[in-house]
């Protein structure tokens, strides 16, 4: 087992699926400043590193002085685990962060360490809720002393003189005041955060995180929380107005005259803001929104946090990013660059004034205020004002650079955002024309498809931000080169060139290596259908709609299905198809219409299921039928959603959902179109065995333990002189159960050898392999034979076709009617011919009342419906020769008599 395998199986599953299908599972194996050693096959190779830890490398990968610091620890000995003790590093940490933000602010804080950003988030909540209380706790327990106070002095029953309580006794007053105070103890205190925030991903964080695509059962209630989605200052100030609650305290003048005053109360404990919102795509927070969010912050006696986790340790040119808007929030929060790279440390700034001092006795961590990640934060700290102007030189450098290539490409680059050396470029999603791409470069993959561009064709290392997938964040070192600066910009110029002409097969091209490591498929995630988003494109008036499924049955064929990659070879088509293996949601692929020759009309809807006919072998060989199966059940929830009455199962989705019987559905009729398919080859076999004489009329099925190969037998029987069934080494118990159905019909034999065949003028071939079975040398060489292959792919070798006295005719296949030339993308077939599975979809869409003949297993009797369904609409069966098309009108009435006189 090598690491990326055990990197998927016991690490991070999801990561490693990932990782794999966009060529970003690549292993780092050394770090100096902006650079990381890539290990290929070749070697190692250097990358630049423009992630930086999602903001933590603000100094780069192993600074020497902070290498210095943490040698030092080590070499002293200085002890890890030293807690309930005085412990110098954590003071002298806690110490330069208070002075270093009072610079900004006139403040004096105390902090509290933690060793994540998330911790610190938590950590503010905590502190704010036990503020809260606190407070409404204070001013209810001076209520209690005002209410004795007058009753002592004979005051209770004396109404209020003056004030919004005038005229009612004073112990009323008072009283209904703390009824409504030990109300408002009892309410879960509220919390505020911004459209776009991201604030971690721990409860309490994540209840303050909006979007930060996570799915919605992930989400684990936290505090109660509220969305500012309007950053207008007038909304912002005013979004609590109706928390709060009016209460009325009672003042007596020095003459004894009880006056009445009010005072509101509210359950908002704090307001968080990000100065510059990093995972939202590097937004900054206007000045005015986070002046409203103090003013809110005062108006309802609460805190105001600014989390500066990772914009804030001097990354935008000032050490607190807040700086410019002249804001002053009561609590700060750093992480990321303050562990300088190399440790885990976090801290919480409340102001002196606010701080609750026995919260830093009970709220204490394991790992929190060790010596080691104290003093390489302290030394963090002095890198900051070492690099401070470094910082906004370059990073001014940088993004001039960076907004030149967004004037050259106006409809790649959207905007060049940020400030210092946090900076983001926002691209417009593309446009390509086949559906298969509009959904590899959607909203959620084009960030990641960019990043690896940029690896493997430039080795600079990006990532999308996280809420805004389609901004590539760049947060480099405070040690960039300005010959770095020259080749970031001509890497994004690069790729918004590409994305600017639609050249997608260059831009894809890094997928076209081969994945290493085995596959393994996500894990379904239960959406019951009324939770399903709403889908567009319920039915037309007027015109009935069918969904036909389809997977892709070669990888060659992908060009079809994605003309932009028509470049590509076969081989790298199979390594992109492995690696967006399990990846790719079902997807629309075309609607058309379609007409009955008795004036009928459908729309026919075409759905990707995203995986080959080889894929779909392998994961059954791989006990993997289960992900197969919820991946057509989600394109058939697809079809559902889109209005469709009828739904098709073609190739192998009707396979892996066990002929489907696994697609459950009350209101839509589901079919595999494999009586049609049985149909066609039905009709050819009854045409050859009247022409047939005595002695060649012998048949070899092969495939059939299936469901077609087992129908085309049963069909057969009755019209030859005898039958081979062949199928593969092991299958002979279950061949001769099918053999018993119509043995009395005809002589049946079992084979496990393709072999058999060489006795047989005619076969049919119906397996479900990926591969071809039939061989030249498995077919007499010395007559004719007439070889129907109903599988797609082909179940025959291509130089069969070659061979002498050998008619290869591509069965299953149906010309509509009227000259209608349909394209469907991916079904490579000639103009107007479609498979007999999708032809028996639109059939049924034609006739509602019709049940589906091919729904679980196939019988005779379905068949001949299926017949009768295609003769009533004109739809009638393609004989496909090499490249010869010939179409007959259905032939079995005709040849009845004929057969009946050469079988007697």
């Amino acid at each position: 087992m090598n690491a990326r395998d055990d990197f998927a199986r016991y690490a991070r599953p999801e990561f490693a699926r990932l990782f794999r299908a966009l060529h970003l599972d690549v292993t780092y194996t050394a770090g100096r400043g902006d650079h990381l050693t890539l290990d290929t096959p070749d070697g190692a190779d250097q990358v630049l590193d423009l992630v930086g830890g999602a903001g933590s490398s603000l100094f780069g990968h192993n600074h020497p002085a902070l290498l210095d610091v943490a040698r030092a620890c080590f070499d002293e000995g200085t002890p890890f685990n030293a807690q309930a003790s005085i412990r110098p590093g954590a003071a002298e940490l806690a110490e330069r962060l208070s002075s270093m933000v009072g610079a900004t602010t006139g403040t004096r804080y105390v902090v509290t360490l933690g060793s994540t950003g998330a911790d610190a988030v938590e950590a503010a909540v905590k502190h704010a809720t036990v503020e809260h209380r606190r407070r409404l706790g204070a001013f209810q327990e001076e209520c209690e002393v005002s209410l004795r106070r007058l009753r002592r002095d004979g005051l209770a029953t004396v109404p209020c003189a003056t004030g919004p309580a005038e005229g009612r006794p004073c112990a009323e007053v008072l009283t209904e005041t703390l009824d409504r105070i030990a109300g408002m103890r009892r309410t879960e205190p509220v919390f505020v955060s911004l459209r776009n925030a991201f604030h971690g991903k721990t409860a309490g964080a994540a209840t303050l995180t909006h979007g930060g695509n996570v799915p919605a059962d992930l989400h684990v209630p936290g505090p109660r929380h509220r969305l500012l989605h309007d950053w207008t200052p007038a909304e912002v100030t005013g979004a609590l107005d109706a928390e709060c609650v009016a209460v009325h305290t009672v003042r007596v003048d020095a003459a004894g005259v009880p006056h009445s005053e009010v005072r509101l109360i509210s359950p908002l404990a704090a307001c968080f803001a990000e100065p510059v919102q990093g995972e939202a795509g590097v937004r900054e927070v206007p000045a005015e929104t986070l002046a409203a969010l103090r003013e809110l912050a005062d108006r309802h006696g609460a805190a105001l946090v600014f989390d500066e986790i990772q914009c804030g340790m001097g990354r935008t040119g000032t050490f607190l990013a807040s700086e410019a808007s002249g804001v002053t929030a009561d609590y700060y929060l750093f992480s990321k660059s303050l562990g300088g790279g190399l440790a885990k440390v976090s801290a919480m700034l409340v102001a002196a004034d606010r701080y609750v001092p026995d919260f830093g006795r009970h709220h204490t961590s394991t790992f929190a205020d060790d010596e080691f990640s104290s003093r390489i934060a302290t030394a963090a700290l002095g890198l900051s004002e070492t690099y401070r102007d470094r910082i906004t030189e370059t990073g001014r450098l940088l993004r001039d650079r960076l907004a030149e290539v967004a004037a050259r490409w106006p409809d790649a680059v959207v905007e060049v955002r940020g400030r210092g050396l946090l900076l983001g470029i926002e691209f417009a999603l593309p446009s390509p024309g086949s559906a298969l791409l509009q959904g590899v470069l959607d909203s959620e993959s084009l960030g990641f498809v960019i990043a690896g561009r940029l690896l493997h064709a430039h080795r600079i290392r990006v990532m999308p931000t996280l809420s805004a997938p389609t901004t590539v964040r760049v947060q480099p070192s405070a040690l960039l080169e300005p010959a770095d600066v020259d080749r970031i910009a001509a890497a994004f110029d690069e790729v918004a060139g590409l994305l600017s002409r639609g050249e997608y097969a260059t831009l894809l091209e890094h997928l076209t290596v081969p994945p290493a490591g085995d596959w393994q498929p996500r894990q379904h995630v239960p959406l019951p259908r009324r939770d399903r988003p709403a889908q567009h494109g319920g039915k037309r008036s007027g015109v009935r709609r069918v969904a036909f499924l389809a997977n892709l049955d070669v990888p060659g064929k992908l060009s079809s299905m994605a003309p932009e990659l028509s470049a590509w070879t076969d081989e790298q088509c199979e390594a992109a198809l492995d690696r967006m293996w399990g990846e790719l949601d079902p997807y629309e692929v075309a609607r058309h219409r379609i007409t009955s020759a008795a004036g009928g009309e459908v729309e026919v809807i075409l759905i990707a299921a995203p995986f080959t006919a080889a894929q779909a072998n392998a994961a059954l060989r791989a006990g993997q039928r289960a992900w197969l199966s919820r991946t057509v059940l989600d394109a058939v929830e697809l079809g559902v959603s889109l209005g469709a009455e009828v739904i098709g199962l073609g190739g192998h989705t009707s396979i892996v959902t066990n002929a489907a019987r696994d697609v459950v559905e009350c209101d839509v009729r589901v079919t595999s179109g494999n009586s049609l398919t049985a149909a066609c080859a039905h009709d050819l076999l009854l045409g050859q065995l009247a022409r047939s004489g005595p002695g060649e009329r012998r048949v070899g099925v092969v495939g059939a333990i299936g469901n077609i190969g087992a129908v085309m037998a049963e069909l057969a029987a009755p019209h030859c002189d005898s039958l081979v069934l062949v199928g593969r080494p092991g299958s002979a118990r279950r061949l001769e159960a099918v053999a018993a159905r119509f043995s009395h019909l005809a002589d049946v034999e079992v084979a496990e050898d393709m072999a058999a065949l060489r006795d047989c003028p005619i076969v049919v071939s119906a397996t479900n392999s990926a591969d071809p079975v039939i061989l030249p040398h498995h077919l007499a060489g010395d007559r004719n034979v007439l070889v129907c292959d109903l599988a797609v792919p082909g179940d025959v070798h291509p130089a069969v076709a070659g061979l002498p006295g050998v008619d290869l005719v591509s069965g299953g296949r149906i010309r509509l009617p009227g000259g209608q030339t349909p394209r469907f993308p991916g079904i490579t077939l000639p103009p107007g011919i479609v498979y007999s599975c999708l032809a028996e979809t639109i059939l049924l869409g034609l006739e509602p009342g019709t049940p589906s003949p091919s729904y679980g297993g196939l019988t005779s009797a379905g068949v001949l419906a299926a017949t009768d369904l295609a003769v009533r609409h004109g739809l009638h069966p393609a004989r496909i020769v090499s490249d010869d098309v010939s179409v007959q009108p259905w032939i079995v009435d005709q040849l009845t008599g004929a057969l009946e006189e050469n079988i007697g």
